[in-house]
């Protein structure tokens, strides 16, 4: 039975520049997994309340991944509203024990629960009201490090001690406990075998950071994009696409080459 392909995408770096947050140099791609009727499901850092206005204004009707892979959103066209399959632990949980690691150690870094909604507007480049929408995480806490390399090294220990994992991202590190995006989409790629299409599935999975990492290394087709201010992380997989083009542009030349390949 031949598989059916799913798209699982990082968002910002990725299907959203960097440094303006848009995504319309994906547009050829985009119109293309639309045309083929092809699940694009968004994986990001984002809240749900980020990635909520994003997927309407592109259309997408997917299920949809929140956090790092907190949470997993299944629209229910009958019911009209989403089922929440939860993968962490509540971010109320997480504050507690990553204050005491900062209180007993004196490391320097800013939480967004330490930081305003004009903090967080300054910090990433966003609009007041999707600066708000950003700060109103459920399972993660996103970090701001100013302190040293060392004692990153350091705080990520006492963090796994703790109980706690970190992850770098775009702009900050990415503090959470019992999910990641790569076990969102084993979930995901179980669900849609199972409960969807009831065939294999082939997941082309596209993202630019660490916190991609586990998400690619469990894709069948991963894509490295191109960022313009890190280099490519490493990624352990016999199979990776890298693109040449930058953010959205290089998303849209891999999908591009990869589906209009399987037409050939």
């Amino acid at each position: 039975m031949a598989a059916q392909t799913i798209v699982i995408t990082d968002l910002d770096g990725s299907l959203l520049d960097h440094h303006d947050y848009s995504w319309h140099a994906a547009r050829q791609a985009l119109e293309l997994i639309a045309a083929r009727h092809i699940p694009l499901i968004l994986c990001s850092s984002k809240t749900v309340a980020e990635i909520d206005v994003l997927r309407k204004a592109l259309g997408i009707t997917a299920p949809f991944v929140i956090e790092n892979g907190a949470a997993i959103y299944l629209p229910d066209k009958m019911a009209g509203h989403f089922h929440v399959e939860a993968l962490g632990v509540p971010r109320s949980n997480l504050l507690g024990r990553l204050d005491a690691i900062r209180m007993k150690e004196g490391f320097r870094f800013r939480g967004f629960h330490d930081m305003t909604v004009t903090d967080i507007a300054e910090l990433t480049g966003l609009d007041h009201e999707d600066a708000f929408r950003a700060s109103l995480r459920e399972f993660t806490e996103p970090l701001l490090w100013e302190d040293t390399s060392e004692n990153l090294v350091l705080f990520e220990s006492l963090l796994k001690k703790a109980g706690l994992e970190m992850v770098a991202g775009g702009r900050f590190i990415h503090v959470s406990s019992g999910c990641d995006k790569g076990r969102a989409l084993s979930w995901l790629r179980h669900y849609f075998e199972r409960q969807v299409f009831k065939s294999p599935v082939r997941v082309i999975a596209l993202g630019d950071s660490d916190n991609d990492v586990a998400m690619l290394e469990k894709a069948d087709l991963p894509v490295l994009v191109k960022s313009p201010v890190r280099d490519f992380p490493v990624v352990f997989h016999h199979n990776v696409y890298r693109t040449s083009g930058i953010g959205p542009a290089g998303w849209n030349e891999a999908i591009l080459a990869i589906l209009n390949k399987d037409r050939s």
